[in-house]
């Protein structure tokens, strides 16, 4: 018999409390052919036997049994107290639980073939609505996916077999022994669901053997700590007795920092010393004494141990604390001891003692030891119950500053997405375990953004017991400053919960982690922005609704145009659906305006969103409709300089709606900004098409404004076709135009430049080098040095330009510019394109070995985006170097991926990428093949009338050698490079002529 799992099912929100349990899902396998087969009377008793082991077991693990139903069992860990080894004990218990059901044997007679009694089994952690149960229902009645996705890891596990999901284990899956993690596909969710098949317990019983055995990541920092220990180490080995107290919050590091000491005294110490560990532990049910037990147990076989190392092996429980003290002072008389007692904050009274006993007694007797000891804060400790508040020195270890952390994050995701760095620093405020998990999600996850995974349950787990701890009134106003959002305004919080920041609960949180004074005055920020996300999660879905709609009233009171972005967050929250809308229009133009053009871009999809759902009556819905247009429009402005194919869907959704309304000013702008938009994302060919389609509806309408910007538009569109014959004259049109308008507003100044850096990279592309900075110096000047969006583009062009030219250090300096700028900016696009060409200088410079990496990089950072504006020129500089490295394989691939951007007009790579090809042909002796992509490498840069293309393949023709025709192309090259001021191939094809 099957517990059902339609008994937890998802239901009408109901009185309950929100909560992050873990459940254990437990089923008989073959149950049904067991009745099929067995007497009633016996199959009651096995069911009887069964339940016992059922409620026998699982509450020693600290879990309560949810429901039994016939041979089913549902046990949830978390209730009425979230653990932050929740996860571990539902896998115990399951494990305990398997086995103990393997040693059953069901009454009367069984069949030849019967293979014993087995259970299967599936753990899942997650938010639940735990409702008061009946009769029908269980003990509880949970409401939420969690416990139908545990119903459907027990139904997916075979005979024997227990099935934890990733997320509800993370860590804690290193103390099992676990099959290969997988992806189950389950049914009635979209995505896979990571998990694992738990076979066993492993030989390991502290967090940080769990860490070691999945793989530390790098020690980032603590270099004044490590200091600090090291003094007192010296101290020790002089003669001296110590205790130093190392105190942080879960994962800040104060074990690993530890542990790296531990490992430098081993190494490095001068003079021997023995070093003693022991560790407290929160699970079940910890022995008395159980550090110095532990410490006890690892000196077994000790050679010439003391006589005190019998009498404490042998001491009755009552007398051991004496025994043990004995035996550490006999030792600290022979040579320096160094005792480390990691979590103390979990440690018995009577180690509490024994410990205080120890630092007394070895202080009276002039004993050389040094004690360490790591806790985490307690809320309210007083005397021995604050553990480490007698400790000569306290270390109270803070979280990594944000160079550290980039360090921290830099190694763990070598090539990472930037824009998910960032990300993984703000929300993880420094803690090196959230910044380990961050990224481990991210690299899972791909280009993913951190934020959706945050919330692994494990995680979830810590920092809900972290708030299980505090005391009611904190613990109200981190979940109130929860809906308020991760950074919150003093007067608001005041004004919400009467509670400043000088309030004792408010510096008491500060002091446990939680919540601190943020840089600027007035504004308290959460240490952790995955301890903001948790909390708020696991608030009550009306509690929350209530408290966003007391924050926007309190907002509105207040006044001032710059909370609209607040007030369209709690408006969405508290689905006030109009006015989440007016607010997030509002906060995008504001955005806009500032050129903040990522927050504009969330603001105007906010706005979008809340549209749908306003009405969509006759009237009211061509007006929703209208506006709908009218606000993704203004994405589109926002959106050309990190476009991305969501963006594109939405705005020829617009489209869709502006043909059904026939406003021809509607569909001109809507089909204007596909064509940007599109162009952004290197749609060349169909961007043409949408900006002859505005060209038509502009002039149809009498669209003056839309009609002056067009030539521009279509002008960058062909210059990005290399359709330099017609694009010449459109954006010499088109400045001529936009100069007179430039000193208007900013938004002509931007278009004036842009036309101007267009200009000015085809001039370059001809090897009219000169005039093209020139021009870059004119587009540049209104924005040189202002981190604006547009002097990311012009300088990413200028390096473009700069390595045509061979200028290698200049456009090193351009790139680095472009990247900057274009992070600062969170233009993707800009970020990895400086990138990138930056590299490829090095590797023009120096053959820099890095720059192949990087520009795979940059390369991988812009493919989520489904951007491909330019790509062939990334594809084309790889193909280069791989070629010249002799990589074929990887160089074909990259030759072909430039090669196929030609589809969407994009030629920018071309011959560089036939290069590659004859390089290759050449180096495998196919003389003839390399002198047919030689042929195509010059038919490719005479296609955009581009001088030193021609140059360039000269050069190439002259170092391969293929006939007796290569010193006239190397003349060639040589006047070509010398006339255009190619200093960087100037040097190569001098040293062509040395013999």
């Amino acid at each position: 018999m099957t517990l059902s799992p339609a008994s937890t099912a998802t239901g009408p929100q109901a009185a309950g409390q929100r909560r992050l349990l873990t459940l254990l899902f437990v089923d008989l396998s073959g149950s049904t052919a067991m009745a099929e087969w067995m007497e009633a009377e016996h199959y009651a008793t096995m069911l009887a036997a069964l339940r016992d082991l059922y409620e026998r077991i699982v509450p020693h693990h600290g879990g309560v049994i949810a429901r039994i139903q016939g041979d089913g069992m549902l046990a949830v860990f978390g209730h009425p107290e979230v653990r932050e080894d929740d996860g571990r004990r539902a896998t115990e218990a399951a494990l305990e639980l398997h086995a103990a059901v393997r040693g059953l044997r069901p009454p009367g007679p069984l069949p030849a073939d019967f293979p014993g009694l087995t259970l299967h089994s599936g753990i899942h952690a997650g938010i639940v609505l735990v409702g008061e149960g009946d009769q029908m229902r269980g003990r509880f009645e949970l409401l939420g996916n969690a416990p139908n996705i545990a119903a459907r890891l027990s139904e997916a596990a075979k005979r024997d077999e227990i099935i934890a999901s990733e997320e509800s284990l993370g860590l804690q899956a290193q103390f099992f022994e676990t099959g290969a993690r997988f992806s189950l596909q389950l049914r009635g969710r979209a995505t896979p669901l990571a998990a694992y098949r738990v076979l066993g317990r492993a030989a390991v019983s502290r967090r940080y053997e769990a860490s070691m055995r999945r793989g530390l990541a790098p020690f980032v920092g603590r270099g004044d700590e490590l200091a600090t220990l090291s003094a007192a180490m010296a101290d020790t080995l002089s003669g001296q007795t110590r205790w130093l107290g190392v105190r942080a919050g879960a994962g800040v590091g104060k074990t690993r920092l530890t542990e790296e000491f531990l490992r430098h005294v081993v190494d490095q110490a001068e003079q021997p010393c023995h070093i003693h560990r022991g560790y407290c532990e929160s699970y079940l049910s910890a022995e008395p004494l159980q550090p110095f037990l532990q410490m006890l147990r690892a000196m077994d076989g000790m050679t010439d141990a003391p006589p005190e190392l019998v009498d404490a092996q042998a001491s009755a429980a009552p007398q051991r604390a004496d025994a043990l003290l004995d035996l550490l002072l006999a030792l600290a008389r022979r040579m320096p001891q160094l005792v480390f007692v990691d979590d103390l904050q979990w440690a018995d009274d009577a180690s509490l003692r024994l410990l205080h006993r120890l630092r007394t007694t070895a202080e009276r007797q002039g004993l050389p030891l040094l004690l360490l000891t790591a806790s985490r804060p307690q809320p309210g400790g007083t005397g021995l119950g604050a553990h480490d508040d007698h400790a000569q020195l306290l270390i109270t270890l803070p979280p990594l500053t944000d160079c550290e952390s980039a360090h921290a994050v830099q190694q763990l995701l070598p090539q990472g997405d930037p824009f998910i760095a960032a990300e993984v620093r703000r929300h993880a405020g420094g803690n090196p375990l959230f910044i380990e998990e961050l990224c481990h999600a991210a690299a899972d996850a791909g280009a993913s953004l951190v934020a959706g995974q945050s919330s692994a349950a494990w995680l979830a787990a810590l920092v809900e017991s972290r708030m299980g701890r505090l005391p009611p009134e904190q613990a109200r106003l981190v979940r109130l400053a929860a809906v308020i959002g991760t950074v919150i305004p003093v007067w608001l919080l005041e004004a919400l919960s009467g509670c400043g920041e000088q309030h004792p609960d408010v510096r008491a949180l500060a002091g446990q982690d939680f919540i601190f004074p943020d840089q600027s005055p007035g504004l308290l920020r959460f240490k952790h922005g995955i301890t903001r996300d948790v909390v708020y999660e696991a608030t009550g879905l009306h509690e929350r609704q209530a408290l966003h709609r007391r924050i926007s009233t309190e907002l509105r009171a207040r006044g001032g145009a710059e909370l609209h972005e607040q007030l369209a967050y709690h408006a969405a929250a508290a689905n006030d659906w109009p006015a989440a809308g007016l607010h997030a229009e509002a906060a995008g133009d504001q955005a806009l305006a500032a050129s903040a053009l990522d927050r504009a871009k969330k603001q105007f999809r906010a706005a979008l969103a809340a549209l749908e759902f306003l009405p969509d009556g006759d009237d009211a819905g061509r007006g929703r409709r209208r506006r709908w247009i009218s606000v993704a429009q203004r994405l589109g402005m926002a959106c050309v300089f990190d476009a991305s194919q969501d963006d594109l869907r939405v705005l020829r959704h617009a489209a869709q709606l502006a043909q059904a309304d026939g406003d021809a000013g509607l569909i001109a702008r809507t089909e204007y900004w596909l064509a940007y938009v599109g162009y952004a994302l290197g749609e060349t060919r169909d961007s043409l098409r949408h900006a002859r389609a505005a060209v038509e509806q502009a002039q149809q309408c009498g669209d003056h404004a839309l009609l002056a910007q067009l030539p521009g538009t279509v002008g960058q569109l062909q210059a990005a076709a290399a359709d330099y014959a017609q694009a010449i004259p459109m954006l010499d049109l088109a400045i001529q135009r936009q100069r007179p308008r430039a000193s208007k507003n900013a938004v002509n100044r931007i278009g004036l430049s842009f036309s101007l850096c267009c200009r000015a990279y085809v001039l370059g592309d001809q090897g009219r080098f000169s005039d093209a900075h020139e021009v870059f110096a004119e587009a540049l000047e209104p924005f040189d040095g202002s981190g604006h969006a547009v002097e990311a583009s012009i300088q990413g062009w200028r390096a473009a330009v700069l390595l045509w030219q061979g200028r290698w250090a200049d456009a090193r300096q351009a790139a680095a510019v472009a990247h900057r700028v274009g992070a600062q900016v969170r233009s993707m696009f800009t970020c990895a394109m400086g990138h990138a060409a930056g590299a490829y200088g090095a590797w023009m410079a120096a053959a820099d070995p890095l720059a192949r990496q990087h520009i795979l990089d940059a390369t991988a950072w812009l493919a989520p985006r489904g951007g491909g504006l330019y790509s062939s020129f990334q594809h084309g500089w790889l193909a280069d170097i791989l070629s010249t490295q002799a990589d074929n394989a990887a160089a074909r691939h990259h030759i072909a991926r430039a090669l196929k951007r030609g589809r969407q007009h994009d030629w920018i790579g071309g011959a560089m990428a036939y290069r590659a090809a004859a390089r290759l042909a050449a180096q495998a002796g196919d003389t003839v093949q390399a002198r047919r992509y030689l042929s195509l490498a010059r038919g490719a840069g005479e296609q955009r009338n581009s001088d030193h293309e021609t140059a360039v393949t000269a050069l190439l023709e002259a170092e391969l050698q293929l006939d007796s025709a290569w010193p006239a192309a190397l003349a060639l090259a040589l006047a070509e490079f010398e006339r255009m001021g190619m200093t960087g191939f100037l040097q190569r094809a001098h040293r062509l002529q040395q013999p």
